[in-house]
């Protein structure tokens, strides 16, 4: 049933189902936005949209693989069905197989970049005509310390994030004549489900004899339980994503914590070798013995 008001501020958030997607659905609801929840998981979907429901708030549920382009493009679809436009565009669905690069072949990598990155460029590019027709728009796309600070086992995700950003830089300019902003929002370690998945989605090669990185994926799970411990909620970051698509002059880049970008100006100005060094001894992965001459 199409809804439509021109006074209703609407925003597509996808990865909606849990962690900061789900946060960030709720924190524009409660601004007054009806919002369009997006993932795979529709019974994940339904309870989030069920919640801002009996708060009073709008919501409507399109379950979506954004690896699918015909599915990216239904997404868009039934939201200006429903409402008749977009006014914010929150690219928050982000997904990374943890495992070292040589643990993935050409498919795998495709789907990263597929989820992370080109469904985003897809969203844009669809209601890019509808927002340049309504007078404007935001887009706020969420990446990742990654991108600037390396870790293993994230070579593609990291990859994708990088692209993002680079992408959210371009369009900044592009798209500026008909007041389409766009912003990046880079979360430092949050406290969201996606920790725990990651580590029983890697239990099978950290139990496999012959895996090289075994005791690289013991460090690093040692080393996310202990963030963990100091760890933002998604609630937090929820609220930098409302302010990025809130307020009149968004900047190119929000931090949060704010002390994330505190660590990535650090490490952006140290020497390389020094800073590698500092990583490595986070992450307890040694150099390799040099040969004898």
């Amino acid at each position: 049933m199409k809804v439509e008001n021109p006074s209703t501020k609407v925003a597509i958030v996808t990865g909606a189902s849990s962690g900061i997607g789900e946060a960030t659905g709720r924190r524009f609801a409660k601004e007054g936005y009806a919002v369009v929840l997006a993932a795979r998981r529709k019974d994940l979907l339904d309870r989030v949209a069920a919640e801002i429901r009996q708060d009073g708030g709008l919501a409507l549920v399109v379950p979506t693989d954004l690896s699918d382009a015909a599915e990216t493009s239904r997404l868009v679809d039934q939201a200006l069905a429903a409402y008749g436009h977009v006014d914010v565009l929150v690219n928050n669905a982000g997904y990374g197989p943890p495992y070292a690069l040589e643990q993935l072949d050409r498919d795998q990598l495709r789907h990263v970049f597929d989820v992370n990155l080109l469904s985003g460029m897809q969203l844009i590019s669809e209601l890019t005509p509808s927002m340049r027709e309504r007078g404007g728009g935001r887009i706020v796309n969420v990446s990742s310390l990654t991108r600037d600070i390396g870790a293993p086992f994230v070579s593609a995700y990291a990859a994708t994030k990088g692209g993002m950003e680079a992408m959210s830089s371009s369009i900044r300019i592009e798209l500026a004549p008909w007041n389409i902003q766009s912003t990046v929002v880079v979360p430092g370690f949050v406290d969201t489900p996606i920790h725990e998945n990651s580590i029983e989605a890697g239990r099978h090669t950290r139990e496999d004899p012959n895996n090289p990185y075994r005791e690289l994926q013991d460090n690093l799970e040692h080393f996310a339980r202990q963030q963990l411990e100091s760890a933002i909620s998604s609630d937090e970051v929820a609220n930098v994503i409302w302010k990025a698509a809130s307020v009149a002059h968004p900047k190119p880049r929000y931090f949060a914590p704010r002390s994330a970008g505190t660590a990535v100006q650090i490490f952006s100005m140290m020497p390389n070798k020094l800073a590698e060094r500092i990583l490595r001894g986070m992450y307890k992965w040694g150099f390799p013995e040099k040969p004898d001459v």
